[in-house]
């Protein structure tokens, strides 16, 4: 690769690159915790720990340069009412990737290190998420009209980003209840706070995304995956809610009864998933058959980590309800991210070494 090459390679990176360390990372994830019924798949789980790795290290060095060497194109990024909104994947895969070192990578690390790795990508994603979720919604609202065609879910990143913190809060918090419980307090009451404000920007996004989709003509078959964005927040939600409530229990904060309410309120906001899935599935199905397919882009990745938390938080209904029907659906969620993740995953090498997605300004 030549100089000239490489700086292009940094002037044009996306934002969205790391939607695919979130998605590798929830994918590793899913398996790993469904590798108690099927053993072979903690072998896959750790392998994708380890690609997950490779994959954020990779990245990163991109997306740093690029805030030095060409601030003006990332501004302009992050004005624009649809790339802006991928910005915040960079903290929340570091966030995800934080969650595999605590759910696999301890097979292969010091229960130290982890703790150490995962407080810094922690703080990373409570610093990086709350700048780009207001700046992101400031854009928004200081822009004299916005289109209905740049509204798609690709809105809900924001929101689910605030809401991934307390996925690795929880377990870093845990790390310190025996330790330092004044940190742990600290840690949790952050990830509460989070919480709020991703759930609350959930639902009012809620009302003006589907009145642009109900009054105004649909996207084009390439905006496909962006609809399957609306399951992430419902996932990690249900996981976050029930981590939170875990915490707080060992912390004294709330009575271990409150657990049980807790988890109920969690299988009443993970229910509205099921709807969810259902109207994604049939908007993909109308497409591929009024369009006959999907163009892939990088937006791919959006099949990916919202199914990928949707089906983690499936497995935890189950484990709260102990109903087969809930065990038998999480499999067929992992199935399906099985073979959209290989698909995406395969489709992500050849556009990168075809050079589509690192020079797209050099592709006729």
């Amino acid at each position: 690769m030549t100089e000239n090459d490489f700086n292009s390679l940094i002037k044009h990176f996306s934002p969205a690159w790391f939607a695919s360390v979130m998605g590798t990372g929830g994918f590793a994830n899913v398996l790993y915790s469904l590798s108690t019924h099927f053993t072979f798949l903690k072998i896959v789980a750790q392998s994708l720990f380890f690609l997950n790795i490779f994959l954020f290290l990779i990245l990163i060095i991109p997306w740093v340069l690029r805030w030095f060497l060409h601030i003006n194109k990332l501004l302009e990024d992050l004005s624009h009412p649809i790339t802006s909104n991928f910005f915040p994947t960079m903290p929340v895969g570091g966030l995800v990737l934080g969650t595999n070192f605590f759910l696999i990578g301890k097979d292969f690390f010091s229960h130290k290190n982890i703790v150490f790795i995962g407080n810094l990508l922690w703080l990373n994603g409570v610093i990086l998420c709350l700048i780009f979720g207001v700046l992101v919604t400031y854009n928004m609202v200081v822009k004299e009209k916005i289109e209905p065609e740049f509204i798609n879910f690709s809105w809900y990143i924001p929101p689910v980003a605030t809401i991934v913190v307390p996925l690795l809060g929880n377990m870093v918090a845990k790390s310190y209840l025996s330790t330092n419980i004044d940190y742990a307090r600290a840690i949790n009451f952050t990830d509460i706070i989070f919480f709020g404000i991703g759930l609350s920007l959930f639902i009012l996004l809620n009302s003006i995304l589907l009145n642009r989709f109900i009054v105004h003509k649909l996207p084009g078959s390439v905006a496909t995956p962006t609809f399957w964005i609306i399951l992430g927040p419902i996932g990690v939600g249900t996981l976050s809610l029930f981590g939170i409530a875990d915490v707080s229990v060992s912390l004294n904060i709330i009575e271990s009864a409150g657990l049980e309410t807790v988890s109920f309120m969690g299988a009443i906001f993970w229910s509205f998933g099921i709807w969810a899935f259902l109207l994604v599935a049939l908007i993909t199905l109308k497409y591929l058959i009024s369009e006959r397919h999907i163009p892939f882009t990088l937006s791919w990745w959006a099949f990916i980590f919202p199914l990928a938390a949707y089906t983690l938080s499936s497995y935890s209904i189950y484990q709260y309800c102990k109903v087969e029907y809930v065990y038998w659906y999480t499999v067929v969620l992992a199935t399906l991210l099985t073979f959209l993740w290989i698909l995406t995953f395969i489709s992500s090498i050849y556009g990168t070494f075809s050079g589509k997605y690192l020079f797209p300004k050099q592709v006729k």
